[in-house]
C-alpha cells in the first residue's frame, strides 16, 4: 500500500509538472532531483572509500544540467567535457589515497554521462516544441513498460533474462513491457498529437521500451557490485530517485535525438 499511495503522489507531481508547460519550472525540479540521484550515485560509488569527496565531484558532474537553463546543446557538451576532465584531474591527485583509483575514475565519469548528460536530456527535450508532451510520451512508455513487465513477467514468466544482474526479470516479462510500453505510447500519441505516424511512433516506443529495461538492469548492476539494496530511502515503497528514474535516464538521450532528427513525424 505505501508503494501505490507513493507511486500516486509521483505520478501527479510529474503531471503537474508537465501540465504547467513552464520549462523554467521544469529545469528547476529536475536540477533538484537530479541532486539527490547525484547524491545517491556517489554515495554508492563512494560506500569503500573517498567519501571526503563526494560533494566535488557531485557538483562538477551536474554542471551539463545546470547550463540547459540557456537551452544550447553546445554548452551541455562543453561541460560534460570538463566534468569528465576534472574526475580525471581530481582522480589523479587523490590516488595516492585509493585503493583502486582507476575504479573510482570509471565510475565518477560514468555518472557525468549517467547523471549529467542524460538528466540535461531531459530538459532538453522540454525546450523542443511541444516539448511537455513529448516528455508524456516518453514517460508513458517507461511507465507501461514497467507495469506490463511486472504483471506479464509474474503471470508467464518462466526464462530469466538477465539473472546475474536482476533475478526476477524474465524474457516474458521483457516482451510484455515492449507490447505495453508500445500500447501506452501509441494511446498518449493518439490523444496528444494530430496526424500520428503509427509505424514510427511504435519503432520508437519498441527501441525506448527495450532501453529502458536496460537502463533498470544498469542500476541493478551498479547497486549488485557494491552490494546495497535501494539507491536510497527518500521515496517510501519505493527506494531513491535513482530507483525511480533509472528507466528515463537511457531513453532520454535517445528520445532528445529522435526528435532532434525530426524521426517522429
Amino acid at each position: 500500500m505505501k508503494r501505490i499511495i507513493t507511486g500516486l503522489f509521483i505520478a501527479a507531481g510529474w503531471l503537474a509538472i508537465l501540465y504547467a508547460q513552464s520549462f523554467f519550472l521544469f529545469w528547476l525540479v529536475i536540477c533538484g532531483l537530479s541532486l539527490i540521484a547525484a547524491y545517491e550515485y556517489f554515495s554508492i560509488c563512494f560506500k569503500h572509500e573517498g567519501r571526503e569527496f563526494l560533494w566535488p565531484f557531485i557538483s562538477v558532474t551536474l554542471l551539463p544540467l545546470f547550463v540547459t537553463y540557456f537551452k544550447r546543446p553546445d554548452l551541455v557538451y562543453a561541460l560534460l567535457v570538463f566534468s569528465l576532465l576534472y574526475n580525471t584531474v581530481l582522480t589523479v591527485f587523490i590516488a595516492s589515497r585509493l585503493t583502486k583509483p582507476f575504479e573510482l575514475l570509471l565510475k565518477t565519469c560514468f555518472g557525468s554521462v549517467y547523471i549529467g548528460l542524460f538528466t540535461a536530456c531531459l530538459a532538453l527535450i522540454m525546450a523542443q516544441p511541444c516539448g511537455a508532451s513529448w516528455l508524456l510520451f516518453l514517460t508513458a512508455i517507461t511507465a507501461a513498460s514497467d507495469t506490463g513487465a511486472y504483471f506479464l513477467g509474474k503471470t508467464f514468466g518462466k526464462r530469466k533474462l538477465c539473472p546475474s544482474i536482476s533475478p526476477n526479470k524474465t524474457v516474458e516479462g521483457f516482451l510484455g513491457g515492449l507490447l505495453c510500453g508500445t500500447a501506452g505510447a501509441l494511446l498518449v500519441a493518439f490523444l496528444l498529437f494530430d496526424g500520428v505516424n503509427t509505424a514510427q511512433l511504435a519503432s520508437a516506443a519498441i527501441l525506448l521500451s527495450a532501453l529502458g529495461v536496460v537502463g533498470d538492469l544498469v542500476e541493478s548492476l551498479l547497486k549488485r557490485s557494491m552490494d546495497v539494496k535501494d539507491a536510497g530511502s527518500i521515496l517510501p515503497g519505493h527506494g531513491g530517485i535513482l530507483d525511480r528514474i533509472d528507466s528515463l535516464l537511457l531513453t532520454a538521450p535517445v528520445m532528445y535525438y529522435l526528435l532532434s532528427f525530426n524521426l517522429l513525424g
